[in-house]
């Protein structure tokens, strides 16, 4: 039996949100469930509902009858519904282990690798060098696009949860935490130091600053009133960020200058209509050349012109300068924002092995480094990503570090050979427009109030339904609240072939018994087709089994155990409450004694 491919929005995502299910929740107004559905992957859903680059959004099926559904929109209106909602606590049955785990940096990849393992069951700690959690999150990104109580909230109810939070403390040598009774270090320390322009004095000159200081004095209330004009260098979100911040702190004039065309431009395109709409001026084909300055202050720059030549290493256009076309352009300040790295001074010279970029070279399955027990994720490897990036390989980090730990195999597997057909949903729908947010109006933009408004509850239900399903089973996933396994099997009532369903869910997510136990399969040219579903477990075959104990040590989780038989054998014996049905365990056993069929029929109600 093989699963059933996961829709492409789902693919798509890096955390493997499952996007399907929650919007499908939404479009039948279980708000709180799709809510519980996106936190099984995604701790911070209230942050990426405002600063996702949704690629799963690009994936979407329904652009190719009219406009993707908005993905990301939905998943802030979720996250915002329960705002007011008690904080989440860990199950009574959560394992407590001994072993502590300390991670550094409380951005969007340390703070999720918290979450993961302490849900586990370890004690953790964060280091973080600011004064206030969320690292990039809190001092990158201005609270008109993310505002401070939002990132407070959610990395709050992870620190309720157990995880300890440290401020003010930045660690300068992770490997010494392992010294110190930690069992494993998570490096999660992300890109804060900008990469200079190379031009003469930009070091020495007053009124010359780096993008990621400036951000940083203006969400910390650090930032002094501007007067004048304003320039800003790049082309990236942290330049739009740059130039709309100025223009709240009272510059009168903001303009930015990027040395390609605004199609090459890696800045969001939101983002971009966003700064035009305020006033913000964009001089495309533009290259400073050098600071003009007076009594060691920068008064303005020399530019040239450019031209787009062949691509470069990241595939644009490289430009290229135009001989006689030199201008000046005068400013009060101006703004470096051409990009970053990590600060990774501090390892030069240890057994941490580094990049030619100066980032940390990790592993980009296991974010295992070249010590054995550190950790490195987000920022720090790659380089400047996306928050869902940063999540992607905090989740990663969090299952390296439990099988480091426990010495077991992080990877798990689906056993079986037999072939499906997938049933795609034709793309006939009725053409629905797609629901925009509201935003401030122009001239309300003059505070660091949040520009971009939420949906309404009747159009976040009106969005989710233009949803088209993708796929042969719905993912309502109604079939979660009475299997707390990672999978159930499904069979159609005119077909003898099993559908196998992969559930993201962690146990005892759903712990409601009155809900029923279905699942609703899409078929073209029929209505729905509402099934029971049985949870899929490994069980044992005592005859053939040889108690060899290679079951044991391959299951992660802790689900199989050699147990009293008869005159004096022992067998193999699943705890059906731990096992995930994942398959592992069948791949090793020598003597196939292991099954993975479900131990009961699956019944249909049409």
């Amino acid at each position: 039996v093989k699963p059933i491919p996961n829709s492409s929005c789902q693919v798509a995502c890096p955390a493997g949100v499952n996007v399907k299910a929650y919007v499908g929740l939404i479009s039948a107004h279980e708000f709180e469930r799709a809510l519980e559905v996106v936190l099984e992957n995604n701790p911070l859903p209230g942050i990426c509902g405002r600063v996702c680059t949704h690629p799963c959004e690009s994936e979407c099926r329904r652009a190719e009858i009219d406009a993707p559904v908005a993905i990301r929109s939905l998943k802030r209106f979720i996250a915002d519904y329960a705002l007011d909602s008690p904080p989440v606590r860990l199950p009574k049955q959560t394992v407590k282990r001994k072993e502590k785990v300390a991670v550094v940096g409380s951005g969007p990849a340390g703070i999720t690798a918290a979450n993961d393992l302490v849900r586990i069951g370890y004690r953790v700690t964060v280091f973080e060098t600011l004064s206030k959690p969320g690292g990039m999150l809190r001092v990158g990104i201005p609270p008109f696009r993310l505002p401070h109580n939002i990132i407070d909230h959610e990395i709050d109810s992870i620190a309720r949860l157990g995880v300890r939070i440290e401020t003010n403390t930045r660690i300068d040598n992770p490997i010494g935490l392992l010294s110190h009774k930690f069992a494993a270090v998570f490096y999660a320390i992300g890109a804060h130091t900008g990469i200079k322009l190379g031009l003469e004095l930009e070091d020495e000159l007053e009124g010359v600053i780096d993008c990621l200081g400036f951000l940083r004095a203006a969400n910390l209330g650090k930032a002094k009133p501007l007067q004048g004009r304003v320039l800003v260098i790049g082309g990236g979100n942290s330049a739009i960020d740059s130039a709309r911040t100025a223009l709240r702190l009272g510059a009168r004039q903001v303009q930015i200058l990027y040395r390609r065309t605004r199609n090459e431009m890696p800045a969001d395109p939101e983002e971009i209509e966003d700064a035009l709409a305020e006033g913000i001026r964009i001089e495309y084909l533009v290259q400073p050349r050098e600071l003009l300055h007076k009594n060691s202050r920068a008064t303005g720059l020399r530019c040239i012109r450019t031209r787009l030549g062949k691509p470069d290493a990241s595939g644009r256009r490289r430009p290229v300068s135009i001989p006689g076309s030199e201008f000046t352009t005068s400013a009060r300040l101006i703004i470096k924002a051409i990009g970053q790295h990590p600060d990774t001074e501090s390892l030069a010279g240890s057994p941490v092995s580094l990049t030619g970029r100066g980032t940390v070279e990790a592993d980009p399955t296991t974010c295992a480094t070249t010590v054995p027990g550190l950790f490195a994720g987000g920022d720090v490897v790659t380089g400047p990503a996306t928050v869902i990036d940063a999540i992607a390989a905090g989740h990663r980090a969090a299952r390296s570090i439990h099988a480091f730990i426990t010495r077991h195999n992080p990877t798990t597997s689906v056993s079986g050979s037999r072939e499906m057909e997938m049933l795609i949903p034709s793309l006939t729908a009725v053409l629905a427009d797609r629901m925009k947010p509201r935003k401030l109006s122009a001239r309300a933009r003059k505070s660091f109030n949040e520009v971009e408004q939420p949906l309404t509850e009747s159009e976040a239900v009106a969005e989710a339904s233009r949803c088209l399903r993708c796929g042969p089973c719905t993912e309502c996933v109604r079939c979660q609240p009475q299997c707390p396994k990672r999978q159930v099997a499904l069979t159609l009532p005119d077909s003898e072939d099993e559908l196998l369903v992969r559930i993201p869910a962690l146990q005892a997510v759903f712990p409601d018994p009155t809900r029923p136990r279905t699942a609703i399969v899409n078929r073209p040219g029929a209505k729905p087709v509402q099934l029971e579903a049985v949870p899929v477990l490994s069980w044992v075959d005592p005859e053939l089994c040889r108690a060899c104990g290679q079951c044991v040590e391959t299951c992660a989780h802790e689900a199989i155990d050699l147990v009293e038989w008869r005159n004096g054998l022992k067998t193999a014996q699943v705890d059906p409450d731990r096992c995930h049905g994942c398959g592992n365990c069948l791949t090793v056993c020598p003597s196939g004694a292991l099954h993975d069929r479900p131990r009961a029929e699956v019944i249909c109600n049409e």
